[in-house]
C-alpha cells in the first residue's frame, strides 16, 4: 500500500513540477517554452488519471477544445487552406494546456508554489534584461534604444506580453507582502521595484494604465492602515513625476495618444472616386491611436459590406482581404500589409464570424463570473488586464499570447472548480 502511495504522490510532484517549469520558460525565449511544454505533454500523456475526464465537462476547458476545432474548421474552409492550416500549430497549444492542466493536482499549496515560481522567474528575467541595457548603455545606446521593443529583443518577446507578465507578478508580489515576514517582505518589495522598472521600459501605454488604477488602489487602501501615510503619498508623487518628465517616457506617451480631427472623419467606402487616398506625410504623422481607429473601420465595414459578418473572412483568408483593403486607400505598399487589426474580439470576429464573437465573449463573461464568486482577487485583476490589452493588441494570434492567457486563466478556473469539489465533499461528509 505504502508503495502505491509513493509512487502516486511522486507522479503528481513531478506533474506540478513540469508546471514550474512551464512558468520559468514563460517570460524566456519561446525555444525554452516550447521544450517545457513537450516535457509536459509527453509526462502527462503517459500517465494521465482517467478520472480527471470529468472536467473536460468544464467552462476552464470545453472553450479551449472547442475553439481549436473551430479554428480547423476554418482553416479547411479558406480558399487558402493551406495558409489557414499553418495557424493550427499555434492553436494546438490550446488542447496541449488542457491535457497538461486538467491532469494536475491545482491544491492550493501546489497552486501557490506555481505562482511563486513564475513571481521568481520573471523577477529574474527582468533583473536580466535591466543588467542588458545598462550594459549596452555604456556602449553608447539611448534611452530610445532601450525601451519597448528593444528592451525584450534580448528574448524575442513582444513588449506589451512580457509587461503583462510583470503586471501578474508584481500583483501576487504586491498581495504576499503583507502575509510574510518582515525579512521576505524586503526581498519581496525589492523583487517588486525591479519589475516596476522593467514596466517602464517596456513602456507599454494599455497595461501601464490598468496597472496605475489597480496598484494605486491597492496603494491607498494600505495607506488607511499607515501613520505615515502623508510622507508615502509625498514620495508617491514626487516619484511619479519624475518618472514621467523623462523626455522618451513622456514622448512615448503623448505621441501614441494624439487624435487628429481628420482621423475622426474618415470614412469607409467601396466607391473608389470617394476612397481616402493617404498621403505620405499623413502616413508619416499616423499615431498609435489613430492607426488602431483607422484598422477598426475598416476591418468591420468591409466585413459588414462583403456579408461576412457570421461567418468571417476565414483565418486563411483575412489576411488577404485586409491587405487589398489597405492598399486600396494606400496604406500599402511598404506600410501596413502584413498588419493585424490590433483588436482581439475584432480579429476574432473577422476571422470566424459574429457567432464565434459571442462564443468567446460568453466564456470571458463566465471566467468574470467565477472569479467575482470566488472572490479572487488575482484572477479578476488577470482577466481586466488582458481583456483591456485585447482592445489594443492581438495577443492569441501569437504563441506566448496563446500560453499566457490560456494557461493562466485555465489554471486559476480549475483552482475554482478544485475548491468547489472540496466544499461539497466537506457538506457531505459533514451530513
Amino acid at each position: 500500500m505504502s508503495v502505491i502511495t509513493n509512487y502516486f504522490l511522486h507522479k503528481q510532484r513531478v506533474k506540478i513540477l513540469l508546471l514550474c517549469l512551464i512558468v520559468v520558460a514563460m517570460p524566456f525565449k519561446i525555444n525554452f517554452g516550447n521544450i517545457a511544454l513537450i516535457l509536459a505533454l509527453v509526462f502527462n500523456l503517459c500517465f494521465f488519471d482517467k478520472a480527471n475526464l470529468y472536467k473536460l465537462k468544464s467552462l476552464s476547458l470545453l472553450f479551449p477544445i472547442c475553439f481549436f476545432l473551430i479554428s480547423a474548421a476554418s482553416g479547411l474552409l479558406s480558399k487558402d487552406y493551406v495558409k489557414g492550416l499553418a495557424q493550427l500549430d499555434r492553436q494546438l497549444l490550446l488542447w496541449v494546456l488542457v491535457i497538461i492542466l486538467s491532469n494536475a493536482d491545482l491544491r492550493k499549496q501546489n497552486v501557490n508554489r506555481v505562482l511563486s515560481t513564475f513571481f521568481i522567474a520573471t523577477v529574474v528575467g527582468t533583473l536580466v534584461l535591466l543588467c542588458h541595457a545598462i550594459f549596452i548603455a555604456f556602449n553608447g545606446a539611448t534611452l530610445e534604444e532601450l525601451t519597448f521593443h528593444s528592451f525584450t529583443s534580448l528574448y524575442d518577446q513582444h513588449p506589451v506580453y512580457y509587461s503583462l507578465y510583470l503586471s501578474l507578478s508584481m500583483f501576487y508580489g504586491l498581495n504576499k507582502i503583507y502575509c510574510v515576514s518582515r525579512r521576505e517582505s524586503i526581498s519581496i518589495a525589492t523583487s517588486i521595484v525591479i519589475l516596476a522598472l522593467g514596466l517602464l521600459f517596456c513602456a507599454s501605454k494599455a497595461v501601464l494604465f490598468i496597472d496605475s488604477i489597480f496598484f494605486l488602489g491597492m496603494f491607498f487602501y494600505q495607506l488607511k492602515r499607515s501613520k505615515r501615510r502623508i510622507f508615502y503619498v509625498f514620495a508617491l508623487l514626487i516619484v511619479t513625476s519624475g518618472v514621467f518628465t523623462i523626455p522618451v517616457i513622456k514622448n512615448r506617451f503623448l505621441d501614441g495618444l494624439t487624435f487628429d480631427s481628420n482621423i475622426a472623419s474618415f470614412e469607409p467606402t467601396n466607391n473608389f472616386h470617394q476612397k481616402k487616398r493617404f498621403t505620405y506625410d499623413e502616413k508619416m504623422g499616423i499615431s498609435d491611436l489613430e492607426l488602431r481607429y483607422i484598422f477598426l473601420r475598416i476591418a468591420i465595414y468591409h466585413l459588414v459590406q462583403d456579408n461576412k459578418l457570421f461567418v468571417g473572412y476565414g483565418q486563411g483568408d483575412v489576411q488577404d482581404y485586409l491587405d487589398y483593403y489597405y492598399f486600396s486607400y494606400n496604406l500599402g505598399p511598404n506600410w501596413y500589409e502584413g498588419f493585424n487589426v490590433h483588436n482581439q474580439f475584432v480579429h476574432i470576429l473577422i476571422n470566424y464570424g459574429f457567432f464565434v464573437l459571442l462564443f468567446f465573449l460568453w466564456y470571458l463573461i463566465c471566467s468574470f463570473k467565477h472569479a467575482i464568486n470566488h472572490r479572487d482577487k488575482m484572477h479578476l485583476f488577470f482577466l481586466i488586464a488582458a481583456c483591456f490589452v485585447f482592445i489594443f493588441e492581438v495577443p492569441l494570434l501569437r504563441n506566448k499570447g496563446i500560453i499566457f492567457f490560456y494557461f493562466f486563466n485555465t489554471f486559476f478556473l480549475l483552482n475554482h472548480r478544485n475548491i468547489e469539489n472540496s466544499d461539497s465533499g466537506n457538506e457531505r461528509y459533514t451530513k
